[in-house]
This record gives C-alpha cells, sequence and structure tokens, in this order.
C-alpha cells in the first residue's frame, strides 16, 4: 500500500504551514521526517491522517483519498503527543477501545510491553507522568499491525535507555508484520541507523528526502572565498549555501574524494545529524523553536 501526497498545502489563518509537498511513501520503509520545531512535522501527519484537511492538494491511499474510501484509514495508525483520551479513562481502557477499533491489534503484545516497563492497567492515564505516557503510548502503537505507522516524537520525555527500549519495539513490530513507518524525532543520532530515508521539512516545504546510505556516504560541507567555492560548485548537488561578505558555505552531495579539492577550500564529510544542523541553522540561530511540538 502506497501513500502519495501531490501537491499538498495546508494554510491556518495566514499562515502556511505545509508548503506544496509532494511525496511518495512507499511500502515497507522507515522513514526519518526531520524539522525544526514549527517546520510543520506535525501538520503532514495530521493531514495523512485526515485529521486536517488539506488547503491546496490531495492524499492517496492506493490512489484514493481517506474520504472516499474512510476503511482505508484504519491501516494508518497515528501516535500523536496531543491529548485525545478522555479525563477518567484507565490504561486498561485504552487497550480494549484499541482492540476493539483494531482488528489487526494484538492485545497480549501490548500487555507485555506493559509490563515490561512496569505499567498498571489500572491507573489513569491523565495520573501518569510524561514518561509513562509515553510508554503507553508507544506499547499501543507498537501492538497494532497496521500497514503506515505514524510516530511524532515517540520518545518525548524519555531517558536514553527507554528510547533505545521503544526503538526495540518498533522494530520487532516491523518484524512481526512488515509496515512503513514515518518516524518524527528531534533525536536523529541515534535513529539513523535503522533508517531507510531521510525527509527534512523547513517551513513547511521538503528541503532534501533522499536515502540515509546516500546522505551518510556523500552529504560534503564546503567552506572558502565565494570564487574558489563557486568554481567548485559548478555540476555539484547543491542542498544549501550560505554567503557572508565573500564567504560562502555549501551542503553538497558528491562521491568525489574530499581531499581532491583545491587547496584554498575547506571540505569535510557530514553525518546526518551534521547535515540536519546545516540546512536548518538559519531558523536556528533566528530563534525559529517555537512552543508547539511540530
Amino acid at each position: 500500500m502506497t501513500i502519495e501526497l501531490n501537491g499538498l498545502s495546508k494554510t491556518v489563518g495566514s499562515k502556511l504551514i505545509l508548503n506544496d509537498i509532494d511525496l511518495v511513501l512507499e511500502d515497507h520503509k522507515i522513514y526519518g521526517l526531520l524539522g525544526q520545531n514549527d517546520s510543520g512535522k506535525s501538520s503532514l501527519m495530521k493531514v495523512i491522517m485526515n485529521v486536517l484537511l488539506p488547503s491546496e492538494g490531495h492524499v492517496l491511499i492506493e490512489g484514493e483519498t481517506g474520504a472516499d474510501r474512510p476503511e482505508k484509514l484504519k491501516q494508518l495508525y497515528f501516535l500523536t503527543q496531543d491529548d485525545i483520551y478522555p479525563k477518567r479513562a484507565r490504561v486498561k481502557d485504552l487497550v480494549r477501545w484499541m482492540a476493539s477499533f483494531y482488528k489487526e491489534f494484538d492485545t497480549a503484545n501490548c500487555k507485555r510491553l506493559l509490563d515490561t516497563y512496569h505499567l498498571d492497567e489500572n491507573r489513569r492515564y491523565y495520573s501518569l507522568s510524561q514518561k509513562e505516557k509515553s510508554l503507553v503510548k508507544s506499547s499501543l502503537a507498537f501492538s497494532v499491525d497496521v500497514d503506515y505507522l505514524l510516530l511524532d516524537e515517540p520518545g518525548y520525555g524519555l531517558d536514553v535507555y527507554h528510547r533505545h527500549a521503544i526503538y526495540d519495539d518498533l522494530l520487532a513490530s516491523c518484524k512481526r508484520h512488515p509496515k512503513t513507518v514515518v518516524l518524527a524525532s528531534h533525536v536523529i543520532d541515534e535513529i539513523t541507523a535503522f533508517l531507510d530515508e531521510v525527509i527534512i521539512l523547513e517551513d513547511g516545504q521538503i528541503l532534501v528526502h533522499d536515502s540515509v546510505e546516500r546522505l551518510a556516504n556523500q552529504a560534503v560541507l564546503v567552506c572558502g572565498a565565494e570564487r574558489p567555492v563557486r568554481d567548485y560548485l559548478q555540476g555539484k548537488e547543491i542542498l544549501g549555501q550560505e554567503y557572508d561578505d565573500g564567504f560562502i558555505e555549501a551542503v553538497i552531495l558528491t562521491g568525489e574524494d574530499v581531499a581532491d579539492a583545491a587547496e584554498e577550500l575547506t571540505l569535510s564529510r557530514l553525518n546526518l545529524q551534521e547535515l540536519f544542523i546545516q540546512l536548518t541553522r538559519d531558523v536556528r540561530q533566528a530563534g525559529g523553536a517555537g512552543n508547539e511540538n511540530e
């Protein structure tokens, strides 16, 4: 089952939060969805889930919209950071509701995960700590065998030990029932190893969409005076560049040996986290991180 986004835009009030996005999510891949706060990550997931309606364009699930075939949306599950549960709901109520809505929900697996994390099913969800809430949400998400799993910061509020534990749970879920995963996260270095492709959003637009392998092997930062840098960039695949008073920093993809560059240039390979920082640096420096968990 594939999901295709065509010319997708979303405006809220006077603010354009998603801008002309074209994207195909293919079967059985794990996508890392990266971006600063307010870049549009959460909004993109909500539009895919039909929680938000696009202002322009459309989302196709196997060639049809969710409005045309709402049953197709049952093959998608969205782990959101929004508060969506009734105030008095107990953890066991959430498990029961999931089992009644998703025929593919593995109740035994969910209870096993809850036990692993020492979570009492009789406690009210809203009495839990943020860490416990995240573990409950992940236990639910990783027990429903749907074709698409959309995860908005599943490690929110977790320490490094528990983040790695839920990544193992995620991979076990994919092994039990192969699925496509879209994982939004700020902890890039921890998830790189199991991602297939990376999507970097900035200001509601796709800045980069490529395989992790290609980005990891070919992303290079080029620094130097304007003329030699511009000469070197001729014919190169440029992801982004910044000019400051005769000096240029550019991020490119190249398979060339960086040692072959001109002596007046500085070239360095970038890992995925370094690439993300370089490409979204202007947002970070401008204080673009907002309060929304985007």
